[in-house]
C-alpha cells in the first residue's frame, strides 16, 4: 500500500476512534472552545453556525483544523492522548507510514505562516509568522493549488521522513484577520510567559524547556483563538451590509432608463436640436448617442457619503447622463434619481412637442448584481464567442494599473495614515506599513491575474522604487 493510502487510513481510523464513547466528552470540549466564544459574541446558536459554515462551504475546513486540535492535545486530568491510546490498543492495524503521521500530527502545533513563494501543485516556502524561525519548503500538491505569493495561512506542518507536507486542515487568513490573530497571540503570549513565572522561576523554566519549545507549549494551548478570529472576520464579511453607493454628487445610486417615445417624422428634429444643445456632446459621430457633461445645478453641502461611483470621459470630465436615439424612443440613462429628474426636464424643455411622457424604470445596486450574477451563470452554460484576445487584455490592464501605481507612490494612502509611499519608507515603521501595502497589492494582483487567466502585473520596480527589495524575498 502505498504512503498516501496508509496516511488515508490512519486518518479514517482515528476518526472512527474519536467516535468512541469514551472520548465524545473530551471532544465536545475542544471544539466548544473553538465554536462558543464567537457564538456568544455574535448570540448565534452552535446549530446556526454550523449551518451557515456549511452553505458557505466552511464546514469542513473548520472541522478539521478543531479535529487536529483535539488529537494533538494532552487531556487532563491523566495527561491522556487519543492518538496514543489508538496506537496502543489498534497500532498493529497501521503501517510503519501510518503510525508515524499519527505520531507527528500528535505532537504538531498549529502557526500562521506567509507563503514566500508556491509552485502550484509541487511546494511553497513559508515563513513562521509566530515563531523566529527558518523559511520552510512544504512538498504538497492539492494544498499549493490554489496558494500565491504573501497568502496567510493556518496550517501544521508535518516532518514525515525528512520531507516537511501539511496535515489535513488549513485555514486561508485575509490581511486583516491575520493582523487581528497575530495582535491576539503576543497579548496571549505575556501571560503564558507571566503564567509560567508563577508556576516556577525564570531559571527553572529555561531548564525545562528550550525557546521552541515554549512556542510549541504556548501554541498547543491558542489553537482556539485562530479559529476564534477566522470565524470572526468570515462572520462579519458574510453578513456586512453594502456599503451605501453614491455618485460624485453624493446622490444614492440608483441605475435609471427613462423613455420618451416620438413620431419617426420628428427624428431628424431631436437630432438637430441634441446637436445644438452645448451640454450634450455627441459620443460617437456616427452613431445617434449623446452623452451630458454638465455639472447639477446646485451642489448639496448635505449630500450622503459613501462608497462615490460614477464615469468619467478621459479620466477627466464627468458623465452625469447618456442619450440613445433609437427608432421610436429617446433613452435617458442615468445613475440617479436627481440626475434622472434634472434630465428629463432638460429634455422636455429642449425637446418640446417632439416626444412624448416619459416612463422610467429603476434598478438598485443590489439588483444589478443580482442581475449580473444570473447572467454569468448563464453565459457559464453557453459556448464560448469571440472575446478580447488574452494577451491585448492584459496588456490594457498593466498599461492601467502601471499609470495608476506611479501616481500612488507620491498620493497619500488612507492605510498608511494619508501619508505617501514614499514619505513612510524614511521611518523604520513607516517602511514596515510600506512592506504590508506592497504585499497585499502584489497578493491582490496574484489572484485577480489568477482568476482571469492573465499573466500578473509585475509589482517588483515598487519595490526597487522604495529602495525596499531585500524585503520581497
Amino acid at each position: 500500500m502505498g504512503k498516501r493510502s496508509d496516511t488515508d487510513k490512519a486518518i479514517r481510523n482515528i476518526m472512527n476512534w474519536a467516535d468512541r464513547p469514551e472520548w465524545s466528552e473530551e471532544r465536545a470540549t475542544v471544539f466548544d472552545a473553538h465554536l462558543a466564544p464567537v457564538c456568544d459574541h455574535i448570540d448565534i446558536s452552535r446549530e446556526e453556525l454550523s449551518q451557515e459554515l456549511a452553505e458557505h462551504g466552511y464546514g469542513g475546513m473548520l472541522f478539521g483544523i478543531m479535529f487536529e486540535d483535539f488529537v494533538s492535545r494532552h487531556l487532563s486530568p491523566d495527561d491522556r492522548n487519543i492518538i496514543d491510546d489508538y496506537l496502543k490498543r489498534r497500532g498493529w492495524r497501521e503501517s510503519v507510514h501510518g503510525r508515524r503521521y499519527l505520531q507527528q500530527l500528535r505532537d504538531s502545533v498549529l502557526s500562521l505562516y506567509e507563503v514566500v513563494e508556491v509552485s502550484p501543485g509541487h511546494h511553497c516556502d513559508l515563513r513562521d509568522l509566530v515563531r523566529d524561525s527558518k523559511i520552510i519548503r512544504v512538498h504538497e500538491h492539492m494544498g499549493t493549488q490554489n496558494l500565491v505569493k504573501w497568502d496567510r495561512i493556518a496550517a501544521r506542518v508535518l516532518n514525515t521522513n525528512g520531507k516537511l507536507t501539511f496535515s489535513g486542515g488549513i485555514l486561508p487568513f485575509p490581511q486583516e484577520a491575520a493582523q487581528s490573530l497575530l495582535k491576539m497571540l503576543t497579548k496571549s503570549r505575556k501571560q503564558f510567559n507571566k503564567g509560567l513565572s508563577r508556576v516556577a522561576g525564570k531559571e527553572t523554566v529555561a531548564k525545562m524547556l528550550a525557546p521552541e519549545g515554549l512556542d510549541e507549549r504556548f501554541l498547543e494551548d491558542a489553537c482556539p483563538a485562530f479559529t476564534s478570529v477566522w470565524l470572526t472576520h468570515t462572520l462579519e464579511r458574510l453578513h456586512a451590509p453594502l456599503p451605501e453607493m453614491v455618485n460624485r454628487d453624493g446622490e444614492a445610486l440608483m441605475f435609471t432608463e427613462t423613455r420618451f417615445p416620438f413620431l419617426a417624422e420628428h427624428f431628424a428634429q431631436i437630432t438637430q436640436r441634441l446637436d445644438a444643445e452645448p451640454e450634450w456632446k455627441r459620443d460617437n459621430p456616427n452613431e445617434h448617442t449623446w452623452i451630458c457633461l454638465s455639472e447639477p445645478e446646485k451642489k448639496d453641502n448635505n449630500a450622503k457619503q459613501g462608497l462615490s461611483i460614477d464615469t468619467l470621459r478621459d479620466g477627466q470630465h464627468l458623465i452625469s447622463g447618456t442619450l440613445e436615439l433609437q427608432s421610436a424612443v429617446l433613452i435617458l440613462s442615468t445613475n440617479s434619481m436627481e440626475r434622472t429628474e434634472r434630465g428629463k426636464n432638460a429634455l422636455e424643455a429642449i425637446l418640446h412637442g417632439l416626444i412624448g411622457p416619459a416612463l422610467s424604470k429603476l434598478q438598485t445596486p443590489e439588483q444589478l448584481m443580482a442581475e449580473n450574477k444570473n447572467r454569468q451563470q448563464d453565459d457559464s452554460n453557453r459556448e464560448p464567442t469571440d472575446t478580447i484576445d488574452p494577451e491585448i487584455a492584459a496588456e490594457i490592464v498593466h498599461n492601467t494599473l502601471d499609470k495608476h501605481y506611479r501616481q500612488c507612490l507620491d498620493e497619500p494612502i488612507p492605510v498608511l495614515d494619508n501619508k505617501s509611499p514614499r514619505q513612510c519608507t524614511r521611518s523604520k515603521k513607516g517602511r514596515e506599513k510600506v512592506i504590508e501595502w506592497l504585499k497585499q497589492l502584489e497578493n491582490n494582483e496574484l489572484r485577480r491575474a489568477a482568476g482571469q487567466g492573465q499573466a500578473p502585473y509585475d509589482t517588483s520596480w515598487m519595490w526597487d522604487e522604495l529602495k525596499l527589495a531585500k524585503y520581497r524575498n
